[in-house]
């Protein structure tokens, strides 16, 4: 079982490792050294050594670093000529290898070979003329010797292809050497003509002209460099950070030109800067410093405002979606700085600062309702302000279109103020498309009634019936809809529109709805009955009411009452005779008198033997109590009396029931005993009547 068992070896260390590979190691055989005694033995060195590099260069051909020793083994051996055979070779081998070139070189000037050194190196150039190194080497050499015009010409053989910043520079500094100031200035025009875009060789300019030039030459310098930037800008614009770079190249002109006291001339600068790029926040701040520094109470002022709205736009630029900044944002701009209101309004709408929509929940949220308020102040000001039209109908159409449909937003604002504007521009046609969609999409009751009023404004009444028609197909069972309805029949004198909407509203197939609303139509009804002096419409009404009530008391009373406050078909023609011969103002009104008096005792009277029949003594007592009020606001002392007479009394009787005492109240109508009294005396002369018919019979 231990043998099964593998031991555990312990790990292999760097040094272990190391010494392993040094016992491993060949020696190195140490060469012979040769002692060359005489002109025989040197030749057969030298052949030897050549046989070995020539058979080597045989195998790898490829090799330039053989080739370079084997051309420096020529030159030990003083055979310059051999020497740059080799090399020729070499170059055949590979022209394009920098090291060998410069080898080469370098072994023509160690052994003072100059012209030919010269003639490698207008070969090297011309066969790499991108390789910086040769042009170098070549203008070193030059000036070396110091031939300036040779220099000059390699220069402008350099810069004439375009090279990068370093030839630019070595070619400035040379002329510099030279004391040639015109010359440098004319290289610099041509180096910015080469990189216009980049502002470092402009700035490189401008330090030579403020060490050898004058006040003059640095303005111009500074002139051109801005125009031919801002020239350039549309094609340079995908140049990253130009516009930064422009930007500082402004900033730094303004600033030396306040630094000769020229101050009017930088604010004349920085206005025209800030006015190409009014939300740049360096050039603001810059702006503002120099206020500070050379400004009155008015610039400084001025600077104060500049630094509120720098402030603000940082502040914007990290948190996009606080709505709240931006509302205050704007509101600093329009105050402040007007001309760059529509600026600031399309920041704060950009489509990047929607809220996050909660796809579980479509209504409009604080953040959304924010949000879209923002864009409401946009279209407003570019209406009012602006007078835009065309430019605020195509806002008005993209808030739409890209923002509340996308995103399900029931949120009908901006579609009510989208169908108003139009209205504004006379468009009626083309308000109702815009309210017809919206109601398509997201129908709800503000939508409607706004619909509706647009409509009855403009007297499009067959209009307003059919919104009306389709607001209660969408709520049927909102009443306000249907008063609102009945209400605008009613001013348009329709009756019969009327009578039939209230008919609708109460037919139970068609409208199922509770007692309770029932009730409130029937009473609408019934009033619009009576306002239009339908009476015998409205009493008739009155019994349908009884019925919907299952003959309520409450209804009993209304009935009674109203039979007898409105006039009866005589009074109505009467009056009707009465009032011919009347100015409206002098029309003679509608006094009750006891003949509709009358008419109400008998609905009290026909309630009284309704309950008597049902047996609900208590309603019966409730309603005489009722008819007692009745008659001693309009009755006599005898009717008063007559009801007085008609009140039961009252016995109380308590009983025990499941151990619980309760009280059970009898009601005993005195005309019920009168009638008791007279029905069995009326039965008693009935059996004696027929007691005599009998005996008169059996005789």
């Amino acid at each position: 079982m231990d043998s099964l068992i593998e031991e555990k070896k312990p790990p292999i260390t760097d040094i272990e490792i190391l010494n392993e590979a040094f016992a491993r190691k060949k020696p190195v055989k140490i060469s012979t050294k040769v002692d060359v005694i005489d002109l025989e033995e040197l030749k057969d060195y030298q052949l030897r050594k050549r046989t070995e590099y020539e058979s080597y260069l045989k195998r790898n051909r490829l090799d330039i670093g053989q080739w370079i020793r084997y051309a420096l083994f020529e030159i030990e051996q003083h055979d310059m000529r051999r020497a740059r055979s080799i090399f020729e070779r070499a170059l055949l081998v590979d022209i394009s290898h920098v090291p060998l070139w410069i080898r080469y070189i370098d072994c023509e000037l160690k052994y003072r070979y100059v012209n030919h050194a010269r003639n490698l190196l207008e070969r090297a150039v011309s066969t790499l003329p991108r390789v910086d190194k040769l042009w170098y080497k070549y203008l070193f050499v030059e000036e070396s010797l110091e031939n300036w015009n040779i220099v000059r010409s390699l220069y402008n053989r350099w810069v004439s292809l375009e090279p990068n910043f370093n030839a630019w520079d070595s070619y400035i500094d040379f002329e510099i050497r030279q004391n040639q100031m015109n010359n440098v200035r004319n290289i610099y025009s041509r180096y910015v003509n080469v990189f216009p875009e980049t502002t470092q060789v402009w700035f490189k300019w401008l330090k030579f002209e403020s060490i050898y030039g004058s006040n003059s030459t640095i303005r111009k310098v500074y002139s051109i460099a801005v125009d031919t930037l801002i020239s350039h800008e549309e094609t340079l614009s995908n140049i990253p950070d130009f516009q930064e770079n422009l930007i500082e190249l402004i900033i730094s002109f303004a600033n030396w030109e306040a630094s000769i006291q020229e101050t009017e001339r930088a604010k004349a600068i920085f206005s025209l800067a800030i006015e190409k790029w009014p939300n740049n926040t360096t050039l603001n701040k810059s702006y503002l410093d120099l206020k500070k520094r050379y400004g009155d109470s008015q610039t400084i002022d001025e600077g104060v405002l500049m630094k509120r709205k720098s402030h603000y736009e940082k502040l914007l630029s990290e948190r996009k979606k606080d709505y709240d900044t931006w509302w205050i944002y704007l509101d600093f701009i329009e105050e402040n700085f007007p001309s760059q209101m529509l600026v600031s309004l399309e920041k704060a709408t950009d489509l990047n600062n929607k809220p996050p929509l909660n796809l579980t929940q479509s209504k409009v949220n604080i953040s959304w309702q924010r949000y879209l308020y923002l864009w409401i102040r946009r279209l407003i000001y570019i209406e009012l302000k602006s007078n835009d039209i065309s430019r605020c109908r195509e806002l008005y159409s993209k808030v739409i279109e890209e923002i509340i449909i996308p995103s399900k937003l029931s949120y009908n604002k901006i579609w009510l103020m989208f169908a108003q504007f139009e209205i504004r521009q006379e468009n009626i046609d083309l308000a109702r498309k815009i309210l017809g969609r919206c109601i398509g999409i997201s129908p709800n009751e503000e939508l409607f009634q706004e619909y509706i009023n647009i409509e009855i404004k403009l007297k499009e009444f067959d209009r307003v019936r059919k919104l009306y028609e389709k607001f209660i197909e969408f709520n049927p069972m909102d009443m306000s809809t249907w008063f609102a309805y009945i209400q605008l029949e009613e001013n348009l004198g329709d009756e019969d529109r009327v009578r039939g909407i209230f008919r609708i509203m109460l037919n139970n197939e068609v409208m199922n709805l509770g007692l309770g609303v029932r009730k409130i139509i029937m009473e609408k009804f019934i009033t619009f009955e009576t306002d239009v002096e339908e009476y015998n419409n409205g009493k008739s009404l009155y019994r349908e009411f009884l019925e919907i009530t299952n003959y309520s008391l409450e209804t009993w009373i209304s009935y009674a009452m109203y039979v007898c406050s409105v006039p009866t078909d005589d009074q109505l023609i009467a009056m009707s005779e009465a009032n011919q011969d009347l100015d409206e103002d002098n029309e003679i009104m509608f006094e009750p008198d006891e003949v509709n008096f009358d008419k109400g005792r008998e609905v009290y009277e026909e309630a009284l033997m309704y309950f008597k029949n049902k047996n609900d003594s208590k309603n019966r007592f409730e309603l005489l109590k009722a008819l007692q009020e009745f008659e001693k606001r309009f009755g006599t002392d005898e009717t008063q009396d007559r009801v007085s007479k008609r009140l039961p009394k009252l016995e109380r009787k308590r009983f025990l029931q499941n151990g619980v005492e309760l009280e059970k109240i009898n009601y005993i109508f005195p005309e019920d005993n009168e009638l008791s009294v007279e029905s069995e005396n009326n039965s008693s002369k009935f059996l004696a009547l027929v007691k005599k018919w009998k005996q008169d019979q059996n005789k």
